[in-house]
């Protein structure tokens, strides 16, 4: 593991993640709420018509300690498969037999390396990650946005938009394919419990623009902040020495979660807009708790991804990343009342 400093004076030094955020932390604040390092990563690849997707959680008191949920999808072949089990970590790899991070470079810009190697009962992935630009801290950019611990539950968040190199196989073919895509993680810690901070639904929208800038927004509503407050809305803009912060815009979705377009201005002046030519992949995955039993959390999280061509106002293309989060029930009857006739629902 190496770790390097390349951020301009101009980006304020509190926006910055520590390089050993990447790692897993030392568990603090209200020991009532369970502790959780998550990693997600998405990535497509429109030459070979594939999606991948990878959520992991590492629970410092839960057993198994590590539940990792892979999907990959090109053409007709797709494969989801989730690993629960206790995983090996320290400052070169985190991850489990199915599914691991290794660590190459730690510094938040665009010298981030990271290399993700998955082997699954179908396929085979070995790619470098490598970020682009500059990767904020929520915490400190954002501060407010996700939930600081007003009722226990907190959580530290930061992002980057990816490049990708390396290798998909699936197995029954034994071809390797070169995988070259462009995509968008995350990285968060904290206390947390999913039923009680994860209950509403969200969107995430990032990009590579032909200029070779990125953006990146989302909104989604935090327990801390519940209706009727405005939905809140942070994102940003990076490239080679800028990171400033979204002030305004809009975006539009279609009824099936697809993106038509978007206008959004920035702190600094800049100003971008986009409108799609056509939907690309489509791949979702969910997260994982520990093991299936009646007092895990009866809710769960699925990320839906929708990756899609547009155009700018100049009429060049590109690729965009979009993601349409919701939140369904997985211990469907529970606390239920099945009504029969003449028997009508009870009212609370």
């Amino acid at each position: 593991m190496t770790a390097t400093a390349g951020w301009p004076a101009s980006i304020p030094s509190e926006w910055k993640p520590k390089p050993e955020d990447e790692l897993l932390h030392t568990p603090w604040g209200d020991e009532a709420f369970p502790w959780k390092e998550t990693f997600f990563v998405t990535l497509r690849d429109d030459a070979i018509n594939a999606n991948l997707m990878m959520h992991m959680t590492v629970s410092a008191n839960r057993s198994p300690n590590t539940r990792v949920a892979v999907g990959v999808a090109q053409g007709n072949n797709t494969t989801i498969q989730v690993c629960r089990e206790d995983g090996q970590h320290n400052e070169k790899s985190i991850g489990n037999t199915m599914s691991r991070l290794e660590i190459v470079n730690l510094s938040w810009d665009s010298a981030h390396e990271l290399r993700w190697i998955a082997d699954l009962d179908e396929v085979r992935l070995d790619l470098k990650l490598k970020g682009k630009h500059f990767a904020p801290l929520w915490d400190t950019m954002f501060h407010g946005f996700f939930a600081t611990g007003e009722n226990g539950q907190f959580y530290c968040h930061t992002e980057q938009v990816l490049l990708a190199e390396g290798t998909l196989t699936w197995k029954a073919g034994g071809a390797e394919l070169p995988f070259s895509g462009f995509g968008w993680r995350d990285r968060g810690w904290g206390r947390r419990k999913t039923q009680l901070m994860w209950n509403t639904g969200w969107d995430l929208v990032s990009a590579v623009l032909p200029d070779d800038s990125v953006f990146s927004f989302m909104a989604l509503r935090s327990h801390e902040l519940p209706e009727p407050a405005p939905m809140p809305v942070s994102g940003w803009y990076s490239d080679a020495t800028t990171l400033t912060p979204l002030v305004g815009g809009y975006y539009h979705k279609e009824a099936t979660a697809w993106p038509i377009r978007y206008d959004l201005e920035f702190e600094d002046g800049h100003r971008i807009a986009g409108e799609l030519v056509k939907p690309t992949g489509r791949l979702a995955i969910h997260l994982q708790e520990a093991e299936h039993r009646p007092d895990v959390p009866n809710i769960t999280p699925t990320m839906q991804d929708y990756y899609a061509v547009f155009r700018d106002p100049d009429g060049k293309r590109y690729s965009v990343f979009t993601q349409n989060g919701y939140v369904h029930k997985v211990d469907v009857f529970r606390d239920a009342q099945f009504i029969r006739a003449g028997v009508p629902p009870r009212k609370s």
